[in-house]
């Protein structure tokens, strides 16, 4: 596995997965309702069937919080990305559930890195 790439002064970037955790954390504090969805990372060809297998499907947004914004009643859906934008467009799969989600009228969410997340979940109505 290639090293990351440095940020501008040479430090290492954050993963997604360090942002999520941060995340998870300023979302478990605030007392809000949520759940993870574990699509990412790599599996064996025989686990990836079992898990589709059982209903696990692409795109499907990293968080989901049951808690709705402060003044809304429909959830919000949520993927991350990292904060250095190397990982920065979303997939097709990623759009089209997202756009699903709010055709429904739940709030999406696309953010960059845990700040960026709280800042818009802030802008939703959320108490961070």
């Amino acid at each position: 596995m290639a090293n990351p790439t440095p940020f501008e002064g040479g430090h290492v970037p954050p993963s997604e997965l360090s942002e999520q955790i941060a995340l998870v954390r300023a979302l478990s504090r605030a007392n809000i309702k949520f759940f993870a969805v574990p699509n990412g990372g790599r599996r064996s060809r025989l686990e990836g069937a079992r898990l589709r297998a059982s209903g696990v499907m692409a795109g499907v947004p990293d968080l989901i919080l049951v808690t709705p914004p402060k003044g809304l009643t429909m959830p919000t859906a949520l993927e991350l990305k990292r904060s250095d934008g190397k990982a920065y467009n979303v997939s097709p799969k990623q759009r089209e559930w997202l756009d699903r989600l709010a055709g429904l009228g739940w709030s999406t969410v696309v953010a960059f890195g845990c700040s960026d997340a709280i800042k818009r979940l802030r802008l939703l109505g959320y108490e961070l």
